[in-house]
């Protein structure tokens, strides 16, 4: 059997594009599961795939969306109908070979339930020919969306499209396969759309859109909970959360403080209901020669997640108390959900399986790919299921995998199929959708106090959308009405999103009994304009925080009051708190424009040496961030220029150490001020060549990133110039300022490591 199999992948070797994921010094690809372990993989009827589902006791699930209705969802957003605007990625992966993923066939449909029983029963295509869509957010005069390219955004009149698309902020997607391109526009409760595999967030001004800056976060899916904490992940890990609100530690453009405050919630470990053949890498094994399994050698099953996509937080209203602000990922090639228990102390949130070492959902159904998911207007859950054989970008695919997709049919049939199931507890209520779009300002500022996110989340959007400045004096009533604490921390962002936020608002919130109401409030007011901001100036020098969290988030907003007073409380703050998480540097964000003042007024009772070294060197770039390739010039600029383009484009850089060289939690280290970077030229060409396996340190902190570093030596499409060209830049961009690194010195470690063939280099090895 494993001479007829390795005959196999010889002859499929000669196919370039099934070359695309191997590596040299994997050249054992022998199968590890056996063949007759191994099912066959039939397309199912929805009636017959519900048979290989296995749930949590208590739940029960059922199709709200199946095939004609849908086909290939990858993301939804509502309407204020609850409508669902679903995004079909027709084109992905029709065959083996990507064939055809460069024609423009996707869609945008729009999923009606008009018999009141809970599924969709009507389908409206509302734009096609798209070109691999990945998400859209729904606004009532049009929609914004995401496609391979650019963020667009096109008019419409009810279900009809107005005219053409256009793009609405270009450059906004940065190049890449179709796994690491942006995806998200997740409206916050800080009234931003955030994205997955981006640094970037967006936002509505009129006709306009406004972009920011904002930490790098995951690669497929983000949501939020009900304090606006961001959730993200990688393929390779089911979690992660942001302890604090998004951009609270960006405040100070001037130092990049190296500060993450996201943190992996859970292990990785998956417990899937059947054999794991079809995953990339599942040939490495003990057995095979390799130091590591990929899949349990007993029980032939992924050991831990390699294809983690859409997560969301539930905060539904049918589920049992305790799942409320649960974690859910789906696991496209183990063909399962996760559940993840999230708790928080000060500075940290993290996960469990509540579970254990079993699943919430699991089906032997090897076609059901689970890619996203969605908290529904009746208070269940959503999952979106892409139901296609083929799960794995052409760009990834190695010779193993396309054997396995090639011997059970999965390359077929290419379209027709996709499904959206709903999950909803046996003993739960579901809640009766309403077009909230027809209520009235009053009607939708109760709303805010709704149990169900949904509700609230839409009431405050369709508020904010309308700028419906009727609701201003109801809204600050509420956010003074303590007995409903999530209704007060909405109220104040629907007032921000309508730019009616004011001082006295947040005065009557930061008495609330809740402590995350006055958290929220103090995040809050770090929005108001300066001038009201001052009249909050007495209320928050006196402000007594009653947790660590509240003093992160009131040290952040004391800095720009710019007073005496105010700059007393936060050295009082950094002082007797010095040891509080997160602390000193939401202090620095506060600060920008003010730290040589703050230094002034502190007299020397500031110690911390890292802090004075922020303020001093935030005081020298107080202009702004430094130009990007300033003092360069002729073919030094010239090279800069070319690897920055590479950065984000060919070599996807990006993906795995930020756009700011910033570093990416469990995918790469950071690339700013590092010493493999910065230091010996040969060095970092041996890395750019042939890849990094860690862990690696870096400054003194080690990172261990889940994957090895592919080297760049792989990629057909970049020359020896090209990869001088992202050395010179990555070594000259940031707060980096090393010399230019020529092509003929690259040609030189190419040759003299050509008996690497490609084998990642560690740590250890590069010290030598």
């Amino acid at each position: 059997m494993k001479i007829r199999s390795f005959l196999i992948l010889a002859l499929l070797a000669n196919n370039a594009l099934a070359q695309n994921g191997n590596k040299k010094e994997h050249a054992n690809m022998d199968p590890v599961v056996p063949a007759n372990l191994v099912p066959p993989a039939p397309v199912l009827s929805p009636a017959d795939a519900l048979k290989t589902f296995q749930l949590a006791p208590g739940f029960v699930i059922e199709p709200f969306a199946t095939e004609p209705l849908v086909e290939k969802p990858t993301s939804l957003d509502f309407d204020p109908a609850g409508r669902a605007w679903v995004v079909e990625m027709i084109g992905y992966m029709m065959d083996l070979d990507g064939k055809d993923e460069k024609v423009p066939q996707g869609r945008i449909v729009v999923l009606e339930d008009t018999d009141g029983d809970s599924k969709a029963d009507k389908r409206t295509v509302f734009l096609d020919k798209i070109h691999l869509p990945r998400t859209v957010a729904v606004f009532p005069d049009g929609i914004l969306f995401i496609d391979d390219e650019n963020l667009n955004w096109i008019k419409r009149d009810g279900l009809k499209p107005v005219g053409s698309p256009s793009i609405a902020a270009p450059g906004f997607i940065e190049a890449g396969n179709v796994e690491h391109k942006v995806n998200g526009l997740m409206r916050n409760l800080d009234n931003w759309m955030y994205n997955a595999k981006s640094g970037k967030r967006v936002r509505r001004d009129g006709e306009k859109w406004l972009v920011e800056s904002t930490p790098f976060r995951g690669q497929w899916g983000i949501s939020h909970d009900n304090y606006g904490r961001l959730y993200h992940n990688n393929n390779s890990t089911f979690l992660f959360g942001d302890y604090l609100a998004p951009n609270l530690l960006a405040g100070n453009p001037g130092v990049n403080l190296k500060v993450s405050d996201a943190s992996q919630l859970g292990p990785n470990d998956t417990y899937p209901s059947r054999v794991s053949p079809g995953v990339n890498r599942a040939y490495i094994a003990k057995a095979n020669g390799y130091s590591s399994d990929t899949l349990d050698p007993k029980s032939f099953k992924l050991l831990l997640t390699t294809a983690s996509a859409g997560p969301v937080i539930y905060r539904g209203t049918n589920f049992p108390k305790e799942w409320q602000g649960r974690g859910f990922t789906p696991e496209s090639v183990a063909n399962l959900v996760k559940a993840i228990q999230i708790d928080e102390k000060t500075g940290k949130l993290s996960g469990s399986h509540p579970l254990g070492k079993t699943e919430f959902l699991t089906s032997t159904d090897e076609r059901f790919r689970p890619v996203n998911m969605a908290n529904a207007p009746d208070g269940s859950l959503l999952i979106l299921d892409l139901y296609h054989g083929i799960i794995q970008d052409r760009f990834f695919m190695t010779s193993y995998l396309r054997q396995q997709y090639a011997s059970r049919k999965l390359d077929g049939p290419a379209m027709g199929q996709g499904r959206i199931w709903r999950v909803r507890a046996t003993n739960g209520k579901l809640e009766k959708v309403q077009d909230l779009g027809a209520l009235d300002a009053t009607a939708l500022v109760k709303m805010l106090a709704h149990p169900n996110g949904w509700n609230r989340d839409m009431a405050q959007r369709i508020l904010v959308d309308r700028k419906d400045l009727s609701a201003v004096p109801l809204l600050e009533k509420l956010a003074g009405i303590a007995d409903f604490p999530l209704a007060q921390i909405h109220a104040l962002w629907t007032l921000e999103g309508l730019g009616k936020l004011s001082a006295a608002a947040i005065d009557s919130a930061l008495k609330a009994k809740d402590p995350k109401v006055a958290v929220s409030a103090l995040w809050a007011a770090g929005k108001l304009s300066a001038a009201e901001l001052t009249k909050l100036e007495s209320t928050l020098v006196s402000f007594s925080p009653a947790n660590d969290e509240q003093r992160i988030y009131l040290a952040r907003v004391l800095g720009p009051i710019g007073s005496a007073a105010a700059f007393a409380k936060l050295q009082a703050l950094l002082t007797e708190h010095e040891k509080v998480p997160f602390l000193a540097a939401a202090a620095f964000s506060g600060l920008d424009n003010h730290e040589n003042a703050f230094k002034a007024a502190s007299a020397g009772k500031i110690t911390d040496k890292n802090f004075l070294k922020w303020l001093d060197d935030g005081a020298k770039k107080s202009s702004g961030p430094a130009i990007s390739g300033g003092g360069l010039a002729g073919e030094h600029l010239a090279s800069f220029n070319r690897g920055k383009a590479h950065y984000a484009g060919a070599a996807a850089c990006f993906g795995c150490h930020g756009a700011a060289g910033e570093g990416v939690t469990n995918l790469g280290p950071p690339l700013d001020e590092s010493e493999y970077v910065n230091g010996p030229p040969e060095r970092l060409v041996k890395i750019l060549l042939h890849g990094l396996s860690g862990p690696i340190t870096v400054a003194g902190v080690q990172y261990k990133p889940s994957a090895d570093m592919p080297g760049l030596m792989q990629n057909p499409t970049l020359k020896d110039s090209d990869i001088a060209d992202i050395a010179t830049y990555i070594r000259h961009e940031w707060s980096n300022k090393s010399p230019q690194i020529p092509a003929d010195l690259i040609t030189k470690m190419r040759k003299d490591t050509a008996a690497r063939t490609g084998r990642p280099y560690t740590a250890k090895e590069l010290e030598k």
